[in-house]
């Protein structure tokens, strides 16, 4: 958040493999952030908090993407010990109020009471708390393109903390699925990330992207980069390992 106030680049990554060693590698990089992709990836109660615990005492933010804009799944990820929630699918301003409600404790928004793992097993319960609606971080996941027309409502919510693209099933919502540069997505994603910079608040696009098209987006306000997958980084590497070994050694 002290990166966030000063309008600093913030480098992060996405991980859909439930795995206590991906988790780690991850966490030790040296990401300001990693998105657990509970939406996607194959995780359930248990195995997230064994894929928090690998943030454990390191400077890498985890933020726990959620399935849906859920005040159950969000509290259940909360609890389990995550420092920062995404809530996807979200479309006009009623739905960033409910997301940001749920993550936080009252009087600000409804979270229910049981931090078991966030709270060191209770041993903290007083600190958490106390501090937990201010410390963390709420992003929201803008995912069709009516969010544009309501973006200056989105970000003048209380308590949200960022907001993230969802380009591809912002193309659906558009009739353009899979094309997430047709020219009405894209005027949408301009139109949040301009709001959003003249605000001052942090944009990410939801996904990863070839260098030159992070400069533009960069140059436009967005600032929560993500930087690799690791899902693809698993695909992509052991698909070039194979081919180039096999090109190298005369294989074909």
């Amino acid at each position: 958040k002290e990166k966030f106030r000063a309008g600093d680049l913030t480098f992060g990554a996405w991980m859909e493999i439930s795995h206590f060693a991906v988790a780690e590698i991850m966490a030790q990089t040296g990401f300001d952030f990693v998105v657990i992709d509970t939406e996607h990836g194959a995780y359930h109660q248990e195995s997230l908090a064994i894929t928090l615990a690998a943030f454990n005492g390191l400077p890498t933010v985890p933020i726990v993407r959620v399935p849906w804009n859920d005040k159950v799944m969000i509290k259940h990820a909360l609890d389990a010990g995550t420092d920062g929630i995404l809530v996807p699918w979200i479309k006009n301003t009623d739905q960033v109020a409910e997301a940001v409600a749920a993550c936080k404790y009252p009087p600000d928004g409804v979270r229910g009471f049981g931090p078991w793992r966030a709270s060191r097993y209770y041993r903290e319960m007083e600190e958490y708390a106390r501090d937990a609606n201010e410390a963390l971080v709420t992003v929201t996941q803008l995912e069709h393109v009516d969010a544009a027309d309501e973006i200056e409502n989105i970000l003048a919510v209380p308590g949200l903390d960022a907001v993230a693209i969802g380009p591809f099933d912002m193309s659906g919502s558009a009739g353009v699925l899979g094309q997430p540069k047709h020219p009405t997505v894209q005027g949408a994603i301009e139109r949040i990330a301009a709001a959003a910079k003249a605000r001052g608040v942090p944009v990410c696009m939801g996904t990863g992207m070839p260098l030159d098209d992070q400069r533009k987006w960069v140059a436009q306000g967005v600032n929560m980069v993500v930087t690799v997958d690791a899902l693809e980084l698993l695909t992509e590497g052991t698909t070039a390992a194979l081919a180039g070994h096999k090109e190298a050694l005369g294989a074909g």
